[in-house]
């Protein structure tokens, strides 16, 4: 009798003592699932994981504790070489560091290749460059997956080119201005074939006169450039756009061939007038 009723006293010795092991068994639970989650799940991140670190030593140190499987590593690299932007975040070009300086350094060695500081290549890319017709690649400068690119080209301090453009410098060569962007899938050649209905095509001679784009443009996704085209600073190109005359600095194109359908400088404001208007709206409205 006593002992019932100890049992069910507030404060009873008999009750601490029972929630004490239940509170044990429960802490250990969770401590059980939580060290499977881990164990299953290699990519959760822990507290210290997320840390700063200083090295691409503690980097490893943190994924062998977490028990990464060691084919993650061509797996990330593989990631990187799709999403290239990746690299411009310093947590993962810590790691990519002496990945991308030994790969970099394999293709200068093998092509007349030069690249600036903190700059990606992706491993797909093909990279060539004779003797004269070299590919300079500045200072945090992006090549991604699977990108054809043969010389002469420069590409100015943070150019990125976007995965599966093709780019021939022809005789004259590609030069593209810096911080421009190259969506997926743009063709630039500058060169071209003669057309003389008296000869086949493939006797044709090839002409050049090179391609010059600006700074801080933006070349939207299938973009085709033809040889001769000089970009102005600025210009943006939309998607599919074919462009085979000059463009002018700012502005906006579009179509097949490319015209102007707008300018930066304005777009915007009108943009923001457009979006006024409709949270604003004028006359009657009905509540």
């Amino acid at each position: 009798m006593l002992c019932a009723l100890l049992r069910f006293a507030p404060f009873s010795p008999a009750r601490t003592l029972h929630h004490a092991r239940h509170s044990r068994r429960s802490t250990y639970a969770r401590h059980t699932v939580r060290d499977q989650i881990h164990r299953i799940s290699p990519r959760k991140r822990r507290q210290d994981d997320v840390a700063p670190r200083g090295c691409a030593e503690e980097d490893d140190a943190i994924q062998a504790r977490r028990g990464w499987p060691s084919e993650y590593d061509a797996q990330r690299k593989h990631r990187m070489s799709w999403m290239h932007w990746l690299h411009d975040k310093p947590k993962h070009a810590r790691w990519a560091k002496d990945w991308q300086e030994a790969q970099q350094a394999e293709l200068s060695r093998l092509e007349t290749v030069h690249f600036g500081e903190k700059c990606f290549v992706a491993e797909s890319a093909h990279v060539f460059a004779e003797p004269g017709r070299d590919v300079v690649v500045g200072a945090g400068a992006h090549i991604g997956a699977d990108v054809y690119l043969h010389g002469p080209v420069t590409l100015e301090a943070g150019v990125s080119v976007n995965a599966r453009c093709h780019i021939d410098g022809g005789n004259r060569g590609i030069v593209i201005g810096a911080s421009t962007r190259l969506g997926p899938g743009c063709y630039l050649f500058a060169f071209n074939h003669g057309i003389d209905p008296t000869m086949d095509i493939k006797d044709q001679p090839v002409s050049s006169e090179g391609i010059t784009i600006g700074q801080d443009c933006w070349l939207g996704a299938s973009v085709c450039v033809t040889d001769g085209v000089v970009i102005g600073d600025h210009a943006v190109i939309g998607i599919g756009a074919v462009v085979t005359g000059n463009v002018p600095e700012w502005a906006i194109m579009g179509g097949n061939p490319a015209r102007q359908i707008g300018d930066r400088r304005t777009w915007a404001s009108r943009a923001r007038g457009n979006r006024a208007n409709e949270e604003e709206p004028e006359g009657d409205t009905i509540p």
